[in-house]
């Protein structure tokens, strides 16, 4: 098999050109043979590592277009990285770590929460640029990725901001602050659009927010169980209902009327129908799951155990988990991202390393 070639140095031919050969091709396979499936294909295959960070990788954004992802971490910057994995083949048994492209040094209070990337905005108005959040006071930052150069920086008072999203293709961005305010952020012009509430009463802490795909609603998830759902153009309170007994932690749209919703506590995954405001389908899933992500009609979910669950909606195929070889991934999975087109995964560590992985 392909897999096993590109691990035999008998395939580790001298010349790159053989090697980039050997990558393309897999990489092209893998991801024809997922694009017509609706499971992720993991073949538990290390394609290669980045370092740099100091400490716990807490969260991706990731630019395909561009062939870069960008890394926020505990130690409080925020690192872009090519995800041109062919260039590190030929010396990957010596040199298996890639370095960064570029490093963000503006944050300076704490954990970086979250990090997109933004269609416009830049110097020029119409290069991309970077958005990251470490959630304290100034936390919202934006800034180039070529030059790590700070173009703005929001105000948005002493509430943290715990949960941000790209709204309106892109031109916005929509925060969850902890005591459930949520602000509209023009990136373009600079601005602050909007300040609503997101409950009609005591819902507890905001811990997350998610947006559909046609940008018409804004799902808000509390410490209490509660969910909240927003009308995007005009704040307006759609609806307010309990999704859980605990923390709602993680919230995606699965689409534009089926929201999916987590209670690590609960030890359910929760789809509801956000027209009918209706309870769909309820998944279990383990107790002691770090993070949680949909991939076409399947779950992905990071456990502390440092092993990756594979749960298929469709009740034709089974669940799976594979656990992460102690030899290469030596410290605790703090975060992952999925990379769309390419059908990969990011794995973000306790000490600071990320691993590329098919």
């Amino acid at each position: 098999m392909l897999i096993d070639q590109l691990h035999d140095t008998r395939f580790l031919p001298n010349t790159i050109c053989v090697s980039y050969r050997n990558w393309n091709r897999f990489l092209l396979t893998n991801s024809e043979e997922m694009s017509k499936s609706m499971q992720f294909s993991f073949n538990d295959l290390k394609l290669r590592g980045f370092a740099g960070h100091t400490s716990a990788v807490r969260t991706f954004g990731i630019n395909e277009s561009a062939s870069i992802f960008g890394s926020g971490s505990r130690d409080r910057t925020v690192k872009l990285w090519s995800l041109d994995v062919c260039s590190g083949i030929e010396n990957w048994r010596v040199d298996p770590f890639s370095e960064c492209l570029i490093s963000y040094n503006g944050h300076r209070r704490t954990t970086i929460s979250d990090v997109h990337f933004l269609t416009g905005g830049g110097s020029s108005g119409v290069s991309d640029v970077v958005a990251s959040c470490d959630g304290q006071v100034h936390p919202k930052k934006l800034w180039e990725p070529e030059t790590a150069k700070t173009i703005h920086q929001f105000n948005i008072g002493k509430a943290n901001m715990v949960s941000v999203s790209p709204i309106f293709r892109s031109r916005c961005l929509v925060g969850g602050n902890s005591d459930g305010t949520i602000m509209v952020l023009d990136a373009k012009m600079h601005t602050l659009l909007h300040t609503w509430k997101s409950s009609s009463g005591n819902s507890g802490t905001l811990k997350v927010i998610a947006v559909n795909t046609s940008e018409t609603l804004i799902a808000v998830g509390f410490s209490s169980g509660v969910i909240s759902l927003l009308e995007s153009r005009t704040g307006s309170l759609v609806a307010s209902w309990k999704g859980g007994d605990s923390d709602v932690t993680s919230m995606k749209f699965y689409t534009n009327e089926l929201l999916v919703s987590c209670a690590p506590a609960d030890h359910t995954v929760c789809f509801w129908n956000v027209s009918r405001l209706s309870l769909v389908k309820t998944v279990p899933v383990q107790s002691d799951f770090i993070s949680l992500d949909l991939f076409k009609d399947e779950i992905i979910a990071i456990n502390n155990n440092n092993s990756v669950s594979f749960i298929p909606l469709n009740e034709d195929f089974q669940p799976y988990t594979s656990k992460f070889k102690t030899s290469i991934v030596k410290s605790q999975i703090t975060s992952f991202g999925v990379v769309p087109v390419n059908q990969l995964l990011l794995f973000g560590c306790g000490e600071g390393e990320i691993y590329l992985y098919a």
